[in-house]
């Protein structure tokens, strides 16, 4: 009886030998896909803050040093600062909002932008107004100082 129970016992090992690698390639594929895509989702969020921090704050400078064409500046500001960041298809929408009269020098300046940055490796199936994106805010205050010109 020792001897049947013997060859069963190595028939069954014999049939698992060589399913490690295999499992090891399945389970990383389904661990690590979910978290590079988890990475990538981060720093398009972190590239979009960026973005947004340093547009709010040239804008809100721009604007308090030349209050008359500011808010086509902070536009072209913001194109340049997220086409930097690799974010070309982010919608933004900047607000500039003085405190006071904005001529005056000391008068309070913020700018406020939101910024909406499509989650990437989803694709437009629904169409392009049903993209998932993810909302980003920032905000900067800049006394007014105008520059005589």
């Amino acid at each position: 009886m020792t001897g049947r129970w013997r060859t069963r016992a190595h028939r069954s090992h014999r049939s698992d030998a060589g399913t490690a690698p295999i499992e090891f390639i399945f389970g990383s594929v389904v661990l690590l896909v979910p978290l590079l895509y988890l990475l990538v989702s981060l720093a398009q969020v972190q590239a979009g803050a960026y973005a947004a921090q340093s547009t709010a704050i040239d804008a809100a400078r721009s604007a308090a040093r030349h209050p008359a064409g500011a808010q086509q500046t902070a536009q072209d500001v913001a194109a340049l600062h997220f086409a930097d960041h690799g974010l070309e298809d982010a919608e933004w929408e900047i607000d500039l909002h003085c405190s006071g009269p904005c001529g005056a020098a000391g008068t309070p300046i913020t700018a406020t932008v939101v910024a909406r940055i499509p989650v990437p490796g989803i694709p437009a199936v629904l169409g392009e107004k049903k993209i998932p994106v993810m909302i980003v805010r920032s905000a900067h205050t800049d006394l007014s100082a105008p520059v005589e010109e």
